[in-house]
């Protein structure tokens, strides 16, 4: 559940692009700079079933503190039939998830920028409710000589408050290396990401 759909359509994973995209800083909170000074990012995406996403991103520089960031980021997946044991339809039922993102960077030289957020989730499904914190901690490189990026990213740091049953459930936590090069003659980008590490 994303707000780029260029990082969507790498796979979800552009951990070391830096430019004035406003919802890079959602997932690798480094990427805020100030470029993206009163940025702001709209997200609507109908898909197939009555699903449909919907969310929004803002970033502004904040005096000499840094970058601050506020997303929010909602899944609706529609409305499902209820039925018992035997097949008879009872009434009908909702499903969703929302994602609530406060975000910082700061850049400690002109090559140099780490950045953190926090993220308050929570889902609904039918009776079913879960609701956890998180937050994901970045740190970026960036040579503009050399149109060189590469970011280290902890993601996912964090536990369930709520849990949908009696048995509480570990976060996906994951340690991410991103490099990415802009070639100089060509308008073209080079982007590896590496995923548990």
């Amino acid at each position: 559940m994303g707000l780029s759909p260029r990082i969507e359509a790498m796979g979800g994973s552009g951990i070391s692009i830096l430019d004035n995209d406003v919802a890079l800083g959602q997932t690798t909170p480094s990427l805020l700079n100030a470029q993206m000074h009163n940025g702001l990012v709209f997200l609507f995406a109908d898909y197939f079933s009555d699903i449909n996403s919907i969310g929004f991103s803002y970033a502004r520089k904040w005096k000499e503190f840094g970058v601050l960031s506020l997303g929010i980021k909602s899944v609706n997946y529609g409305d499902f039939e209820y039925n018992d044991a035997v097949g008879n339809n009872v009434g009908s039922f909702s499903a969703h998830d929302q994602a609530i993102t406060l975000g910082a960077s700061k850049q400690l030289n002109e090559k140099f920028t780490i950045g953190v957020n926090l993220n308050v989730l929570n889902s609904q499904y039918e009776s079913y409710h879960a609701s956890a914190i998180s937050s994901n901690i970045s740190a970026t490189y960036y040579n503009i000589e050399k149109a060189f990026t590469s970011t280290l990213l902890l993601k996912n740091i964090g536990r369930q408050l709520v849990s949908y049953t009696d048995k509480k459930e570990a976060l996906p936590f994951d340690v991410q290396l991103g490099i990415s090069k802009v070639l100089q003659h060509l308008p073209f980008r080079y982007s590896l990401t590496f995923h548990h590490l």
